[in-house]
């Protein structure tokens, strides 16, 4: 599949003068990205997709209660293998910051892809 590239809160890339594409796992990797920042019920369509990670900034942190809903919506993403364990480690960096590592099959390729980010 190939679709728009377009990396959450920024603009979509231009590329030799059109709209730039991306497919497998660049494709998943932007996928993932928006699915854990989207807040849960702002996606019309599909109510029950999102993390909502811009709305724990600030909160306490859970890591245990991130990493669960963190997990179930990583594997529900179609360019994970959900047949595969999905592992999502959140580690409190005592600075009011999170570090949050995912681990996952992307779908298409079949290969160990991994996320890491900080909120």
């Amino acid at each position: 599949m190939i679709a728009l590239s377009h990396v959450f809160g920024n603009d979509l890339v231009l590329d030799s003068g059109g709209l730039g594409t991306v497919s497998g796992t660049e494709l998943t990797r932007q996928s993932l990205l928006r699915r854990l920042l989207t807040v849960p019920g702002d996606y019309i369509w599909q109510l029950d997709y999102g993390v909502g990670l811009p709305l724990m900034v600030g909160q306490v942190i859970a890591p245990e209660a991130m990493e669960s809903v963190i997990q179930a919506q990583v594997q529900a993403d179609a360019g994970v293998d959900s047949s595969q364990a999905v592992t999502v480690t959140v580690t409190d960096e005592e600075s009011g910051v999170c570090r949050c590592n995912v681990s996952h099959v992307d779908a298409g390729s079949g290969q160990q892809q991994s996320l890491s980010f900080s909120y």
